[in-house]
């Protein structure tokens, strides 16, 4: 029987960004799915699409795949003076996404959801030259019983 584990992935990997003193301290509770509310402040994360395969054995029904989640920063200011570059500022939103989730075992229903960290990149925003776009790249691996 196919568990699409989609929602549930999301889910948690949500609560541990937001639940990341790292992350929260960059972007505070701006922590979005695929679609961000109109002009989101800087600086923010996105969750990119998810692609999931079927992974079966006996007694077992998972699934395996990749997801990147986004970053997007801006120079950073104090009393009207840059303190940090806009690339500087994103690679340190991308570093503390990527302690975040790397190696974090999330409970799902029926089983967990193990997250590997799979590597990064760091480009100017396509839609704001003013702003840095980090990637970071997970790999899922979930591991549900037949009888979710």
């Amino acid at each position: 029987m196919a568990i699409d584990s989609t929602l549930n992935i999301r889910r948690a990997a949500r609560a541990r960004l937001l639940a990341s003193e790292a992350v929260t301290l960059i972007v505070g509770n701006r922590v979005y799915g695929q679609t961000p509310p109109k002009d989101p402040p800087f600086p923010f994360t996105l969750w990119g699409a998810i692609t999931l395969t079927p992974l079966r054995a006996s007694c077992l029904d998972g699934s395996e795949g990749v997801v990147a989640v986004h970053g997007f920063a801006k120079k950073r200011e104090e009393d009207g003076r840059e303190v940090e570059w806009a690339e500087d500022h994103a690679s340190r939103l991308g570093a503390a996404i990527a302690a975040a989730l790397d190696g974090y075992l999330a409970d799902i229903p029926g089983g967990t959801a193990a997250f590997r960290w799979t590597g990064s990149q760091l480009l100017v925003d396509g839609g704001d030259s003013d702003a840095f776009h980090t990637v970071q790249n997970f790999r899922i691996r979930c591991m549900t019983s037949q009888t979710v």
